[in-house]
């Protein structure tokens, strides 16, 4: 996948609810990955890190945008 040229910095947002009702919005930086990585990193990040509070009846989105240098 490395020779494609599809790897890059991209900024990751992700957006959920919590049980309580409340939207929680984490944004981070992932570094020399493709797209595709980016968003399954943050996802598997978020419910790693908010198993807890998490609503699993609303989805996780997740957009993952290239970065300017």
């Amino acid at each position: 996948m490395l020779f494609f040229g599809n790897h890059g910095d991209y900024e990751v947002t992700c957006n959920f609810f919590s049980k309580e009702g409340q939207t929680i919005a984490k944004k981070r930086i992932c570094h020399n990955v493709s797209k595709k990585e980016a968003r399954d990193g943050m996802r598997d990040y978020v419910t790693n890190r908010f198993s807890d509070i998490i609503d699993v009846a609303h989805p996780i989105k997740v957009v993952a945008k290239l970065t300017t240098k």
